[in-house]
């Protein structure tokens, strides 16, 4: 759904396994709504050398806070909207609202897209985050206290909670005033997949959490069948979609695909979870109680015949659009 950390690029394997990498992040937002992200990345100059890493030509040698030399790179990327910027972000940040779920990520593999700022401290990556919202902060847990003065919060990885917030006068408001659950876009509750779509969520303060099944949302957590997805906003407010994920295509049993049978025959039609639709020559076969089946060896099947002599095609299609084709011939 979201992509790690902030407008962060993700780092190499390398950097991240020798446990030597730095990231500061400085998000300001703009009266008019538009967004500055800036990211510094540093790599330990030792390390670096001892692994004879080439470097960008636009790499600076910096001695930082610890003492210590990295290379260094910076990028800065302006984002039109606050709403473009969290497209990208696992951070929600609004004009009066920055909150950010420390644990929101759910990968092992360090070249995923979904790291968590958990995941990364556990790599033994150092991260400083400075937030710049449009009025002054009156609510933050921000633990730089030395820098935090004004409209602006800093946060860096020795202090690692549940969340990192702040907010102004207004974005209080907005919170207590919220009553509205958050919006899950791209996915229809009880509905069929056989992949996965793009889900997007969006909420008018900020999403506190959101889990699959249980656990922490990531697309490695969707399973066959039913799905529960989960979304609640920093009020409290949640949204629930169920959906199923299904992959296989429906059953044919009693004719082979391909054969000539010499009088009428019979089929029967199953689907892992649901059959949408079953047609003969183009016409829809009725899916009714009359032709399930409720006992025996084809218990759980459709029931299906065809008399007419000819080439016939049969086509099953299930809920999530899997679908199975079959043509035999009555002499």
């Amino acid at each position: 759904m979201k992509k790690f950390l902030c407008a962060c690029a993700l780092v190499s394997v390398a950097f991240l396994s020798t446990g030597c990498m730095r990231v500061y992040e400085t998000l300001t937002v703009n009266d008019d709504d538009t967004l500055t992200a800036t990211v510094k990345q540093a790599m330990l100059k030792s390390t670096s050398d001892a692994l004879n890493s080439e470097k960008d030509p636009n790499t600076v040698e910096e001695v930082l806070e610890d003492g210590n030399t990295y290379y260094t790179q910076t990028e800065t990327k302006a984002y039109p909207s606050t709403a473009e910027f969290s497209k990208d972000s696992t951070a929600n940040i609004s004009k009066d609202i920055f909150y950010i779920n420390l644990d929101n990520g759910n990968s092992t593999d360090s070249t995923s897209a979904d790291q968590s700022i958990i995941d990364l401290v556990n790599q033994s990556i150092y991260i400083k985050m400075t937030i710049n919202l449009a009025s002054d902060i009156v609510d933050t847990n921000a633990n730089i206290k030395e820098e935090t003065t004004g409209k602006t919060a800093v946060f860096d990885t020795t202090f690692l909670s549940q969340s990192w917030y702040a907010y102004t006068a207004h974005g209080k408001e907005l919170i207590e005033a919220d009553v509205t659950a958050p919006v899950v876009s791209n996915i229809e509750n009880g509905a069929h997949y056989s992949k996965l779509p793009d889900i997007s969520v969006s909420d008018d303060t900020a999403i506190a959490s959101q889990t699959l099944n249980g656990q922490t949302y990531s697309p490695l957590n969707v399973k066959d069948g039913l799905n529960t997805l989960v979304v609640t906003d920093i009020k409290g407010n949640t949204t629930t979609i169920t959906f199923y994920k299904d992959t296989t295509a429906p059953v044919i049993k009693k004719i082979k695909d391909g054969r000539t049978y010499k009088k009428k025959v019979l089929f029967y039609v199953k689907d892992k979870l649901e059959l949408d639709q079953v047609t003969v020559d183009g016409k829809k076969m009725k899916l009714t109680k009359k032709n399930f089946v409720k006992s025996g060896k084809y218990k759980n099947y459709y029931k299906f015949e065809i008399k007419k002599k000819g080439k016939h095609k049969i086509i099953a299609i299930d809920k999530a659009g899997n679908k199975i084709k079959y043509t035999i011939r009555i002499r």
